[in-house]
């Protein structure tokens, strides 16, 4: 057989393939290799980048073992993920050949956050890594999983009025006066209906944890109960609406697995890293 590989091999990059998606990966890596290309050679540089350009047959030709139907629908979705920019620069108006670019700064925050939705992972082999599943959108699916993740265990406490403990030692009153206190602060009526019980539900599991739990685990670290209590005394308005949107920014572009333990995490997370998010924010855009 010669050799294994041929005169332009496509490659992978194993990480990104298990976050956007196999298909998605090798079109972006290919897409890549030309802007680089191009990027060398300093051609195609318009609005402050280097581009590529091709039909839909000529890219057809550099994936011959998808249909037509394929390509079309991978460069789809990934401009529908806002990683591939598209253009046209062509001299002549009538020539509808699309230009292609890479939405570098998108593509790296999507790699970014998907380290902190599962910082793990990273270290695993790729076919023992415990990847997040679908979430498209919360609607009905997420509300079906808070039913059955912990609910029945946490609408006991929560309507219970009993003064005492429980028979395994839980105290019912601390639960309910540390949870409505939090929920409270959380002030959660301005973020989408959707997302509320899924959010009650997340500020439950942190509650118990912070009562059941000597150490806390969140993202692979485990925090001392003392800190873990202070912590969660800070969530407010602002940390839980800076959660729900990481939350629907990962969800749109990965799959996962257990949403409340996620969101859980991602409010959790919002009490340090909100006012540094919006700082980075406003320096990239040459605002600070």
């Amino acid at each position: 057989m010669g050799k294994l590989f041929g005169d332009k091999p496509l490659v992978i990059d194993k990480d990104l393939a298990k976050i956007i998606g196999l298909n998605e990966a090798i079109v972006i890596q290919q897409i890549h290799y030309w802007v680089e290309i191009n990027k060398a050679k300093n051609i195609n540089f318009h609005e402050d980048k280097h581009w590529t350009y091709n039909t839909m047959a000529a890219w057809r030709e550099e994936f011959p073992f998808w249909s037509i139907e394929t390509v079309k629908r991978t460069f789809k979705k990934l401009r529908e993920k806002n990683l591939l920019l598209t253009g046209n620069f062509n001299k002549l108006k009538i020539d509808r050949t699309i230009w292609y670019t890479i939405n570098y700064d998108e593509l790296e925050e999507i790699m970014e956050v998907s380290k902190e939705a599962n910082p793990q992972a990273q270290n695993e082999p790729m076919e023992d890594a415990k990847m997040v599943q679908a979430l498209p959108e919360i609607s009905t699916e997420i509300n079906n999983n808070i039913n059955k993740q912990s609910i029945s265990q946490s609408n006991t406490i929560v309507t219970s009025k009993d003064d005492r403990k429980t028979d395994d030692g839980f105290n019912l009153n601390e639960f309910n006066d540390k949870y409505k206190k939090i929920l409270k602060n959380a002030y959660i009526d301005h973020i989408d209906d959707s997302y509320k019980d899924a959010v009650r539900q997340a500020i439950r599991l942190l509650v118990l944890d912070g009562i059941n739990k000597d150490k806390i685990s969140i993202g692979g670290n485990f925090i001392p109960r003392s800190l873990f209590k202070k912590d969660i005394e800070k969530i407010d308005q602002f940390t839980v609406e800076h959660a729900v949107g990481k939350f629907k920014k990962i969800s749109r572009i990965t799959k996962i697995k257990n949403t409340i333990m996620y969101l859980k995490t991602c409010i959790y997370n919002a009490i340090y890293e909100r006012k540094i998010d919006v700082e980075s924010k406003l320096r990239y855009e040459g605002l600070i």
